[in-house]
Order: C-alpha cells, then sequence, then structure tokens
C-alpha cells in the first residue's frame, strides 16, 4: 500500500510511505519468521488480536518484493500494478506536481482494500497548498 502521511518538517508536508504488510494467525508465525529469514529485511510484530504481521517499508524493498511475487499474484494484481505506476513515476526529488500525482494514484488504494480510514488524500494536499504551506 502507499500512504499519504503527514510529515511537518518536510518541504512539501508530506511523505509518500509505500509498505507492503503479510498478515498470520501468531500461532503459525513460523511462516513470517521465514519468509522474514529469506527477504532479509522488515520486522514481525504481534498484535493483540492473535494476528502477527511482517511489515516491510521502503519503496526500494516494497518494489523488489512486488516484482518477485507479481507472476504468482491473483487477488492483489491491481495493487501491485497500482505500485508498479506508482514507481514508474518516482521523482529522485519531488515538487508538489510529483506528489499530487503519486497522491492520485495512492489514491486508488482506497478503493481496492475498501479502507474507510484515509485521511489525507490528493484532495488533503490540494488544499494544504491552496492554502499555503504552514507547520501546525
Amino acid at each position: 500500500m502507499f500512504q499519504l502521511i503527514r510529515k511537518k518538517d518536510y518541504t512539501f508536508g508530506f511523505q509518500v510511505r509505500a509498505s507492503i504488510v503479510f498478515y498470520q494467525k501468531s500461532g503459525n508465525d513460523f511462516i513470517l519468521n521465514w519468509l522474514k529469514s529469506k527477504l532479509k529485511f522488515g520486522y514481525l510484530r504481534r498484535r493483540k488480536y492473535g494476528m502477527t504481521e511482517y511489515t516491510i517499508v521502503g519503496l526500494k524493498q516494497v518494489m523488489s518484493i512486488i516484482k518477485l511475487l507479481k507472476p504468482y499474484l491473483k487477488l492483489k494484481k491491481k495493487h501491485a500494478d497500482l505500485a508498479l505506476r506508482i514507481e514508474n513515476i518516482w521523482p529522485e526529488k519531488f515538487n508538489e506536481k510529483k506528489l499530487l500525482q503519486i497522491a492520485k494514484l495512492a489514491d486508488g488504494f482506497k478503493k481496492l482494500n475498501y479502507s474507510k480510514k484515509r485521511k489525507i488524500t490528493r484532495e488533503v494536499i490540494l488544499e494544504y497548498f491552496k492554502n499555503g504551506p504552514r507547520n501546525d
């Protein structure tokens, strides 16, 4: 998934965060431990509700996993395709235009994930730029 995160200390006020998360019932978390040993990055976290998650954050790492798994994906193929589109326009250095382009694509994950929690969208960033950057 790609999330838009408010970061006051960032030049344009927001960060685009790429992450991929694998979930497993905590009794079977040995599977996630095995996967982490193969992929060599990310972290495991046991949740209170009996689940363990293996999270990997960062564009480079996430995209390497997506490219590795894409030929085998069925349910998350649209997610992978959208992530690849984002990677293709990811700039060396962000500007307002690039941030808004990526934010528009990142908003697509809301529909794919049936997300009701996503609060920062392209529209929020547009409003932020329209009103002038603030550090509140």
